[in-house]
């Protein structure tokens, strides 16, 4: 089979014929209907991450599940690859998503920028329905792009609260959807430096929009109480715009990681007696709630479907800001 792989020192996937894999224990061989390609895909190719050895890229995905387990099935891969043992203090506890066992599938270990891919069976969550109610390609980003969102708001946002997403274009076009329809109550306000972007957020169910510059005269015109930011960019711009609109005592998330390193103004946040918090990726029972909220209509994410030979233009299309909506690889 023809996968697309991560190569030390190549910044650019390479295409290279690849025995299909085969499962070994407590293992399920998955046939790729798409995968998706995530922000994190494009750091891979920047070289960002050392890894020592080749793998086939991708780490969100969708598929049908082709020896062991249920033949037939359709499933979503949760590529983080926790153990999810009972020997293990985060995945016994719910906490998969902070497993000590990665690399991750597609980060590290081989992932979904091919036809076929050998997973956990722990790791596949099964789509109820077919592939005409959730499309592989929407079940596929759902497992990271929805995902991660959907863990940064459930895990700090408490029904009835005021959440400013700062970012609302990618994983924030998801986020506004998962504050306004999966939290009882929320008023939510977008922030975004995109004008089209903060009228399509409007669309999807924010309350208010504005520029981080049309920020501050937003909060005062409406008095509003921010209690949660969600930065879904993550760059000292977007980390200054959250600590200056977030009310005392509240909550800035920070989800992006649009930079390695982002300086937090110690003299604002004192006073506000602010809590700063990281969030990573999601558990398996989160993207089951993902799943069900896409499919009864509360997210709708916005995905294009592309070739899987597709992908280094991608990439090259991410870095330079053309993308208007996730997209997802078909093999």
């Amino acid at each position: 089979m023809s996968a697309y792989r991560w190569h030390p020192g190549v910044h650019e996937p390479v295409a290279e014929s690849v025995p299909i894999p085969k499962p070994g224990a407590h293992e399920v061989l998955v046939r790729i209907l798409a995968a998706g390609v995530c922000g994190s895909d494009y750091t891979l190719f920047k070289g960002v991450w050392p890894f020592p050895d080749p793998f086939t890229a991708g780490h969100e995905g969708a598929g049908v599940v082709e020896s062991m387990g249920s033949p037939g099935t359709y499933v979503a891969v949760l590529g983080m690859n926790a153990c999810f043992q009972a020997s293990c203090s985060f995945c016994s506890s719910g906490k998969d998503n902070l497993c000590r066992s990665p690399p991750w599938y597609g980060l590290g270990y081989d992932g979904m920028w091919a036809p076929y891919c050998v997973l956990p069976a722990a790791a596949l969550v099964v789509v109820t329905g077919d592939t005409s109610s959730i499309p592989p390609g929407i079940a596929a980003v759902s497992t990271d792009a929805v995902l991660t969102p959907y863990h940064a708001i459930r895990s700090n946002v408490r029904p009835g609260q005021t959440v400013l997403i700062v970012g609302c274009g990618g994983l924030g076009h998801s986020a506004v959807q998962i504050a306004k329809n999966c939290t009882a109550g929320s008023f939510v306000v977008a922030c975004d430096v995109r004008h089209s972007i903060l009228d399509g957020a409007t669309a999807l169910g924010a309350d208010l929009a504005a520029t981080p510059d049309e920020l501050p005269a937003l909060i005062e015109e409406h008095s509003l109480h921010i209690d949660v930011v969600i930065d879904i960019v993550g760059t000292n711009a977007s980390l200054q715009t959250a600590v200056s609109a977030v009310a005392k005592c509240g909550t800035i998330v920070l989800v992006g990681m649009g930079s390695e390193t982002v300086a937090l103004q110690v003299v604002p946040s004192s006073h506000k007696e602010l809590t700063v918090k990281s969030t990573i990726w999601g558990t398996k029972s989160e993207l089951r709630g993902v799943l069900h909220a896409i499919k009864e209509e509360h997210i709708r994410p916005h995905v294009e479907i592309r070739s899987l030979h597709e992908c280094g233009m991608v990439l090259k299309e991410m870095g330079e800001g053309k993308l208007k909506a996730r997209v997802a690889l078909m093999p």
